[in-house]
Protein backbone atom coordinates (compact mmCIF):
# COMPACT_ATOMS: atom_id res chain seq x y z
CA UNK A 1 0.00 0.00 0.00
CA UNK A 2 1.44 3.50 -0.96
CA UNK A 3 1.75 5.65 1.79
CA UNK A 4 0.97 9.63 1.90
CA UNK A 5 1.84 12.12 4.16
CA UNK A 6 -0.54 15.68 4.03
CA UNK A 7 0.26 18.30 5.65
CA UNK A 8 -2.26 21.36 5.27
CA UNK A 9 -4.86 18.40 5.80
CA UNK A 10 -7.25 21.85 7.08
CA UNK A 11 -7.40 22.89 4.15
CA UNK A 12 -10.26 22.29 1.70
CA UNK A 13 -8.29 21.12 -1.14
CA UNK A 14 -6.29 18.55 1.44
CA UNK A 15 -9.00 17.28 3.11
CA UNK A 16 -10.63 16.53 -0.40
CA UNK A 17 -7.62 14.79 -1.73
CA UNK A 18 -6.75 12.87 1.32
CA UNK A 19 -10.31 11.24 1.22
CA UNK A 20 -9.67 10.53 -2.75
CA UNK A 21 -5.96 9.18 -2.16
CA UNK A 22 -7.90 6.62 0.62
CA UNK A 23 -10.52 5.02 -1.74
CA UNK A 24 -7.70 4.31 -4.05
CA UNK A 25 -6.06 2.37 -1.27
CA UNK A 26 -3.28 4.96 -0.32
CA UNK A 27 -2.64 5.14 3.37
CA UNK A 28 -2.75 9.02 4.43
CA UNK A 29 -1.37 10.55 7.51
CA UNK A 30 -2.91 13.80 7.48
CA UNK A 31 -1.07 16.77 9.80
CA UNK A 32 -2.32 20.92 10.03
CA UNK A 33 -0.52 22.73 8.27
CA UNK A 34 0.59 24.76 11.16
CA UNK A 35 2.68 22.14 13.58
CA UNK A 36 5.46 20.94 14.71
CA UNK A 37 4.90 17.47 15.48
CA UNK A 38 5.31 15.74 11.91
CA UNK A 39 5.01 12.49 11.33
CA UNK A 40 8.16 9.95 11.20
CA UNK A 41 6.63 7.16 8.83
CA UNK A 42 8.19 6.71 5.10
CA UNK A 43 6.12 7.69 2.40
CA UNK A 44 5.56 7.71 -1.21
CA UNK A 45 3.83 11.16 -1.98
CA UNK A 46 4.09 14.18 0.42
CA UNK A 47 1.59 17.23 -0.17
CA UNK A 48 2.70 20.53 1.32
CA UNK A 49 -0.76 22.79 1.45
CA UNK A 50 0.34 25.37 3.45
CA UNK A 51 -1.67 28.41 2.77
CA UNK A 52 -2.79 32.11 3.29
CA UNK A 53 -3.74 35.09 1.35
CA UNK A 54 -3.62 37.43 3.92
CA UNK A 55 -2.64 40.13 4.07
CA UNK A 56 -4.60 40.99 1.00
CA UNK A 57 -3.66 44.65 -0.41
CA UNK A 58 -1.26 46.68 -2.31
CA UNK A 59 2.23 46.08 -1.42
CA UNK A 60 3.25 48.79 0.49
CA UNK A 61 -0.60 49.19 1.83
CA UNK A 62 0.11 45.95 3.91
CA UNK A 63 1.69 45.87 7.25
CA UNK A 64 5.05 45.08 6.74
CA UNK A 65 5.01 41.72 9.94
CA UNK A 66 1.88 40.33 8.32
CA UNK A 67 3.24 40.39 4.42
CA UNK A 68 6.39 38.46 6.24
CA UNK A 69 4.68 36.32 7.93
CA UNK A 70 2.63 34.71 4.90
CA UNK A 71 5.68 34.46 2.90
CA UNK A 72 6.94 32.32 5.62
CA UNK A 73 3.64 30.60 5.48
CA UNK A 74 3.40 29.95 1.60
CA UNK A 75 6.87 29.54 0.74
CA UNK A 76 9.23 28.64 3.66
CA UNK A 77 6.99 26.50 6.07
CA UNK A 78 6.54 24.25 3.75
CA UNK A 79 10.18 24.30 2.92
CA UNK A 80 10.89 23.13 6.62
CA UNK A 81 8.17 20.42 7.11
CA UNK A 82 9.95 18.87 3.56
CA UNK A 83 13.19 19.15 5.09
CA UNK A 84 12.06 17.33 8.69
CA UNK A 85 9.90 14.66 6.60
CA UNK A 86 12.66 14.41 3.76
CA UNK A 87 14.60 11.74 5.72
CA UNK A 88 11.51 9.13 5.22
CA UNK A 89 10.69 9.56 1.91
CA UNK A 90 10.95 6.13 0.55
CA UNK A 91 12.37 5.16 -3.41
CA UNK A 92 10.69 7.47 -6.13
CA UNK A 93 8.77 9.33 -3.67
CA UNK A 94 7.03 12.46 -4.90
CA UNK A 95 6.80 15.94 -3.44
CA UNK A 96 3.85 18.43 -4.50
CA UNK A 97 3.44 21.64 -3.38
CA UNK A 98 0.05 23.75 -3.83
CA UNK A 99 -0.47 27.05 -5.57
CA UNK A 100 -3.33 29.26 -6.66
CA UNK A 101 -4.44 29.22 -10.41
CA UNK A 102 -3.02 32.22 -11.79
CA UNK A 103 1.08 31.82 -10.35
CA UNK A 104 1.60 32.98 -14.45
CA UNK A 105 0.16 35.80 -14.52
CA UNK A 106 -0.04 39.31 -12.02
CA UNK A 107 -2.75 39.01 -9.72
CA UNK A 108 -2.84 42.61 -7.72
CA UNK A 109 -3.38 42.42 -3.99
CA UNK A 110 -2.21 39.23 -3.32
CA UNK A 111 2.00 40.26 -3.11
CA UNK A 112 3.11 38.01 -0.09
CA UNK A 113 0.89 35.05 -1.10
CA UNK A 114 2.44 34.98 -4.42
CA UNK A 115 5.70 35.90 -2.83
CA UNK A 116 6.04 32.80 -0.79
CA UNK A 117 4.53 30.45 -3.69
CA UNK A 118 7.39 31.85 -5.82
CA UNK A 119 10.08 30.76 -3.64
CA UNK A 120 8.70 27.19 -4.17
CA UNK A 121 7.86 27.53 -8.21
CA UNK A 122 11.55 28.45 -8.38
CA UNK A 123 13.02 25.62 -5.79
CA UNK A 124 11.24 23.00 -7.00
CA UNK A 125 13.35 23.21 -10.63
CA UNK A 126 16.11 23.10 -8.52
CA UNK A 127 15.36 20.02 -6.38
CA UNK A 128 14.27 18.25 -9.27
CA UNK A 129 17.95 18.85 -10.47
CA UNK A 130 19.70 17.96 -7.39
CA UNK A 131 17.35 14.44 -6.08
CA UNK A 132 16.06 13.05 -9.47
CA UNK A 133 15.28 10.25 -7.82
CA UNK A 134 12.42 11.95 -5.85
CA UNK A 135 9.98 14.04 -8.39
CA UNK A 136 8.63 17.65 -7.13
CA UNK A 137 5.61 19.04 -9.12
CA UNK A 138 3.59 22.09 -8.39
CA UNK A 139 -0.13 21.24 -8.47
CA UNK A 140 -1.88 24.12 -9.51
CA UNK A 141 -5.60 22.99 -8.70
CA UNK A 142 -7.45 26.38 -10.87
CA UNK A 143 -10.34 27.90 -9.17
CA UNK A 144 -11.96 25.93 -6.71
CA UNK A 145 -14.45 26.95 -4.44
CA UNK A 146 -13.46 26.92 -0.98
CA UNK A 147 -13.04 28.46 2.42
CA UNK A 148 -9.92 30.11 1.57
CA UNK A 149 -11.45 32.47 -0.15
CA UNK A 150 -12.96 34.04 2.77
CA UNK A 151 -10.17 35.73 3.29
CA UNK A 152 -10.67 37.58 0.56
CA UNK A 153 -14.42 38.21 1.12
CA UNK A 154 -13.04 40.16 4.65
CA UNK A 155 -10.62 41.69 3.09
CA UNK A 156 -13.01 43.62 1.00
CA UNK A 157 -12.66 45.98 -2.02
CA UNK A 158 -8.48 45.78 -1.21
CA UNK A 159 -9.10 42.91 -2.93
CA UNK A 160 -8.81 43.94 -6.67
CA UNK A 161 -10.84 41.07 -7.47
CA UNK A 162 -13.62 41.07 -4.68
CA UNK A 163 -16.39 41.07 -6.99
CA UNK A 164 -15.17 37.98 -8.89
CA UNK A 165 -14.46 36.19 -5.61
CA UNK A 166 -18.06 36.87 -4.30
CA UNK A 167 -19.34 35.45 -7.24
CA UNK A 168 -17.13 32.54 -7.17
CA UNK A 169 -18.40 31.64 -3.56
CA UNK A 170 -22.09 32.85 -4.47
CA UNK A 171 -21.69 30.17 -6.65
CA UNK A 172 -22.12 32.69 -10.14
CA UNK A 173 -18.76 31.49 -11.52
CA UNK A 174 -17.85 27.96 -12.66
CA UNK A 175 -15.27 26.60 -10.60
CA UNK A 176 -13.09 23.92 -10.38
CA UNK A 177 -14.34 20.37 -8.85
CA UNK A 178 -12.75 18.53 -6.44
CA UNK A 179 -12.84 15.36 -8.45
CA UNK A 180 -11.14 17.67 -11.18
CA UNK A 181 -8.24 18.31 -8.73
CA UNK A 182 -7.25 14.89 -7.71
CA UNK A 183 -7.51 14.09 -11.33
CA UNK A 184 -4.92 16.48 -11.79
CA UNK A 185 -3.15 15.39 -9.02
CA UNK A 186 -3.06 12.24 -10.45
CA UNK A 187 -1.60 13.35 -13.61
CA UNK A 188 1.14 14.78 -11.75
CA UNK A 189 1.95 11.21 -9.94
Amino acid sequence: MKQAIVVGSGSDIARELSERLKRDDWSVTGVPARTWSLPVVPWDLLILAHGQLTPIGRFFETPRYEWFTSVSVNGLAPLEALRTLWPQRLQNATVVFIAGPNMANPSASYSAYRAGKAILEMLLLTLNEEYPDTKFRMLRPGVVNTKIHQQTLNAGYRAANYKRVRAIVDGMEKTVTHDEVYERLKALL
